[in-house]
C-alpha cells in the first residue's frame, strides 16, 4: 500500500514539472520556413517563409509567402499586423469572415490551417497553395517585416 501511495505521489510531481516547462507565453519572434521537396533541380512540393515580429503582447506583425512548386509554382502572400493571444493569430483574407487562416505557435515552429465554411467563398489563394503545415523556426532574430512575394524563392 505505501509503494502504491509513493508511486502515486511520484506522478503527481512529474506532472506538476510537465506543467512548469509549458511556457505560459510563446514570443512568436522570428522567422520560420517550410521547405519544399526537390526533384531534379526543381520545388515539387509546399515551401514558404513567415516571418514575425511582437509589436505588444496582443499584437503582431506578420509577413507570409508560400508556394506549390513545380510545375506552375503557384503562390501566395500577405503582411499585416494581426492579433495575438493564447500563442494564436487569425488573418481574414477578404471582406467576409467565411474564411480565416489560423496560425498557432509553438517553441520551435507555427503550425498554420485554413478553416473556412465554404471553400468556394475563400478568396486570396489559388486552388491548392494553402495547406495546413508546420513551419520550423529558424532564427529567434528579429526579422526584417517586408513583402516576401518577391524576394528570391524562386523555383
Amino acid at each position: 500500500m505505501r509503494s502504491l501511495f509513493l508511486l502515486s505521489a511520484f506522478f503527481l510531481n512529474q506532472s506538476f514539472s510537465f506543467i512548469d516547462a509549458v511556457p505560459g507565453f510563446i514570443d512568436p519572434t522570428g522567422t520560420y520556413i517550410l521547405t519544399g521537396t526537390i526533384k531534379n533541380n526543381r520545388i515539387t512540393g509546399h515551401s514558404g517563409e513567415i516571418r514575425v515580429q511582437l509589436l505588444g503582447s496582443h499584437q503582431i506583425a506578420l509577413c507570409f509567402y508560400i508556394t506549390k512548386g513545380y510545375p506552375a509554382y503557384e503562390s501566395g502572400s500577405f503582411m499585416d499586423t494581426l492579433a495575438y493571444d493564447d500563442s494564436t493569430a487569425r488573418y481574414y483574407p477578404g471582406k467576409d469572415s467565411c474564411c480565416t487562416i489560423l496560425f498557432y505557435f509553438h517553441l520551435r515552429g507555427v503550425e498554420i490551417m485554413e478553416i473556412y465554411t465554404d471553400p468556394h467563398l475563400c478568396y486570396g489563394f489559388a486552388n491548392g497553395v494553402l495547406i495546413s503545415a508546420v513551419f520550423k523556426k529558424t532564427s529567434a532574430d528579429k526579422p526584417i517585416i517586408q513583402d516576401l512575394s518577391n524576394h528570391g524563392m524562386s523555383p
